[in-house]
């Protein structure tokens, strides 16, 4: 289980990930701007700045089953996925400089949306303070890991739902599977701390597939 120490330093590592929102004026310029500072290169870009302190994350006043009242996301989430265009680019944020590398990967590395990454790591490092080792097994998909997963689920090799490329909140790196090396569920710990706590840092299940949790701010 990694430490709190090592899940608080994440967190403050990526604070500053979270760009401001642009004003609507200037958008399509920011826009253009970022995309043309982006390396050719596909591989997920990390970049970590440290500050000096961390803000509690406030806990909405919502049941661990509620889902935010102003539309799927947040406010301010729904602003910054309109102001880096990431519903249109679902699968496609490698090199965007959008996507953050994050700890409790169950295999190899995992990453995640700049919001959710912060958030996810917040929730981590409160579920080890109660002896949960929360971890993933899936999180950002490429348009291409989606596309062969779906091709699985169509053929049957796959019997879990997925959906089709572009249209799974993988693709927007704001999902993540949940697994203490089964897809948890009903009388797991994970699964049962999840659902009295997880809707404190913004993340919320689906209800169909109790390993999956979705970050909505």
């Amino acid at each position: 289980m990694e430490s709190i120490a090592v899940a608080v330093t994440r967190v403050a590592e990526i604070r500053d990930r979270i760009t401001p929102v642009v004003p609507n004026g200037t958008f399509a310029a920011h826009l253009q701007r970022q995309m043309e500072a982006q390396p050719a290169t596909m591989v997920p870009t990390v970049e970590r700045q440290v500050v000096s302190s961390i803000v509690p994350p406030t806990a909405p006043a919502s049941t661990p089953s509620a889902k935010p009242t102003s539309g799927k996301y947040s406010p301010e989430l729904e602003a910054f996925l309109q102001t880096h265009d990431v519903k249109n680019r679902n699968g496609r944020l490698q090199g965007t400089g959008l996507l953050v590398e994050v700890s409790g990967a169950w295999n190899g590395t995992g990453y995640l949306l700049a919001p959710a990454a912060r958030a996810w790591e917040e929730m981590r490092a409160a579920a080890a303070a109660d002896g949960i080792d929360l971890r993933a097994i899936d999180m950002y998909r490429s348009y291409e890991q989606q596309a062969a997963g779906y091709q699985a689920y169509l053929s049957g090799q796959k019997k879990a739902n997925v959906l089709p490329p572009g249209k799974s909140e993988h693709g927007n790196g704001l999902a993540v599977d949940i697994t203490n090396g089964s897809l948890v569920g009903p009388g797991d710990p994970e699964w049962h701390w999840l659902q009295e706590n997880a809707h404190r840092f913004g993340w919320y299940p689906i209800s169909n597939e109790s390993w999956h949790w979705e970050y909505r701010g």
